[in-house]
C-alpha cells in the first residue's frame, strides 16, 4: 500500500512532463514560430526588433533607460572596444506614475518622470539614447516602439497605440540634453544584446531569455528567415527577433492550468507564461491544493521556500520542476527554429530563473537531452544586463 506521499504525487501527475511530451512542446513551438516570422498575428508574434548583432570593436557612452514594470532604472554606460563596460553614472531608480491609483496620469507626466530621472546623470546633449521599454510594443524600421497595450498595473492615458521613442527624446530636448539618436527595445532583446556584446566569439548563436514574473525568449534569425520583412528593408545578415513567446499555447497543459487561464487576465492568451512564470505559478499552486490561507499575490518565493518538504510542498516542487522543464522545451524549440548551431550562449534574467537554485541545473539537463547530440549551450549571467544591452543598442 502507498504513502500519502505516493497518493499526493499520483494526485500530481498531470503537472509531469515526460521526454516525449517534450518533445512534442519543442516541435509545436518551433512551427509556432516559423508561422510567426512568415505573418504578423501569428500566436507567436516573432517581433522584429530592427537591430543587428553588436559588432566586434564597438565603443562608446551611451545613456540608457529601463523602463518595465512599476519602476524604471536609467544610468550612463560605455562600451569599450573589447565589450566589456563600464557604468559612468547611475544606476538611478525611481517608481514609474502608474495611474492606478490617485491622479490620473497621462502621457506627458509619463514622459516627464522619465526626463526627470535621466536628468540625475547629469546627461550632456548629444548622447545616444537606449531606450529599454518592457511593455508590449512593435518595434519599427525607425527603432521607435508603438505601444500595443499597458500591462502590470500602469494605466496612463494617451499612450497606447502611439510611439514612445519620438516624445521621450522631444522631453529631452526641452530639458536640454536632446539625444543624437534612440533605439527602443524590449529587455528580452536587450539581455541577448548584452551577451553578444560581451561574449562575441565564444559562441556562435545567442538567445534572451526572461523567466521571471513573466516570461518571453529571443533569438537572432537570418534576414531571409523572415519572409514578413520587405524585401530589402534590411542591409544585415541577421536581425533580432522578439518572439513573445509567452503566448504560445503548448500541449499537455493539465485542467488545473485551464481554470488559472479562465479565472485571471485575457483568458485563451498568455498560456505558456501563466504555465511557466512567478506571477502564476501560485495561482496554480492554490488551486491544486485549496490552500485558503495563501496568498498567491506574495509571489513565487513562497513555493521555492516550501520545496522538498511533505504535503503541499510536493505540489511547489511539482509546479518548480515543471516550470523549468517548460522553459527547457522552449528553448530547444527556439534553437531548432533559428537553426542548429554549434555553440549557444543563453542570457537568462529573471528572478524565478535566479531566485530557485533548483531552476537553473533542472533546465541544463533537461535542454541537454531535447538538442542535437555534439551540440554546446551555456547559460550566462550577465549583470545589469537591461543597460548594458540598452547601450549596445544605442551604439549599433
Amino acid at each position: 500500500m502507498g504513502n500519502a506521499d505516493d497518493t499526493r504525487m499520483d494526485h500530481l501527475a498531470p503537472l509531469r512532463l515526460d521526454p516525449e511530451q517534450l518533445r512534442e512542446i519543442r516541435e509545436s513551438l518551433t512551427r509556432r514560430i516559423r508561422a510567426g516570422l512568415h505573418e504578423d498575428k501569428s500566436q507567436v508574434r516573432a517581433l522584429p526588433a530592427w537591430l543587428p548583432r553588436p559588432c566586434q570593436g564597438l565603443a562608446g557612452e551611451a545613456l540608457v533607460l529601463d523602463t518595465g514594470g512599476t519602476n524604471m532604472r536609467a544610468a550612463r554606460v560605455r562600451i569599450q572596444p573589447d565589450g566589456s563596460h563600464r557604468v559612468e553614472a547611475g544606476p538611478v531608480e525611481a517608481p514609474v506614475p502608474t495611474g492606478r491609483e490617485g491622479p490620473t496620469v497621462r502621457a506627458a507626466d509619463f514622459f516627464a518622470a522619465q526626463v526627470s530621472l535621466l536628468s540625475r546623470l547629469a546627461p550632456r546633449p548629444g548622447l545616444p539614447l537606449g531606450y529599454c521599454f518592457s511593455y508590449p510594443a512593435e518595434v519599427t524600421p525607425e527603432a521607435d516602439a508603438r505601444l500595443i497595450r499597458w500591462t502590470k498595473g500602469v494605466e496612463v492615458l494617451g499612450v497606447e497605440g502611439n510611439l514612445v521613442g519620438r516624445p521621450l527624446a522631444r522631453a529631452m530636448e526641452q530639458a536640454g540634453f536632446a539625444p543624437s539618436g534612440f533605439r527602443v527595445l524590449n529587455d528580452t532583446v536587450a539581455a541577448m544584446l548584452a551577451g553578444a556584446g560581451q561574449h562575441a566569439g565564444r559562441f556562435d548563436d545567442f538567445i534572451g531569455l526572461i523567466a521571471g514574473t513573466g516570461t518571453n525568449m529571443a533569438g537572432f534569425f537570418k534576414t531571409a528567415q523572415i519572409p514578413k520583412l520587405p524585401r530589402g528593408a534590411w542591409p544585415h545578415e541577421e536581425m533580432a527577433v522578439n518572439l513573445e513567446s509567452g503566448n504560445f499555447h503548448p500541449p499537455h497543459l493539465s485542467p488545473w492550468d485551464e481554470d488559472v487561464d479562465q479565472a485571471l487576465d485575457h483568458p485563451g492568451h498568455q498560456r505558456f507564461e501563466k504555465a511557466v512564470s512567478g506571477h502564476y505559478l501560485p495561482y496554480l499552486f492554490q488551486r491544486i491544493t485549496s490552500q485558503v490561507a495563501f496568498e498567491p499575490e506574495k509571489g513565487s518565493a513562497q513555493l521555492v521556500a516550501m520545496r522538498g518538504a511533505r504535503g503541499p510542498g510536493l505540489a511547489a516542487e511539482a509546479l518548480l520542476t515543471r516550470s523549468a522543464r517548460l522553459v527547457a522545451a522552449g528553448l530547444a524549440g527556439l534553437i531548432q527554429a533559428s537553426g542548429q548551431r554549434a555553440r549557444v550562449g543563453i542570457v537568462a534574467e529573471g528572478s524565478l530563473f535566479w531566485g530557485d537554485p533548483e531552476f537553473r541545473p533542472e533546465v541544463e539537463r533537461t535542454l541537454a537531452g531535447l538538442i542535437p547530440p555534439g551540440m554546446q549551450f551555456e547559460i550566462l549571467h550577465v549583470p545589469d544586463a537591461n543597460l548594458v544591452g540598452s547601450a549596445f543598442a544605442a551604439l549599433c
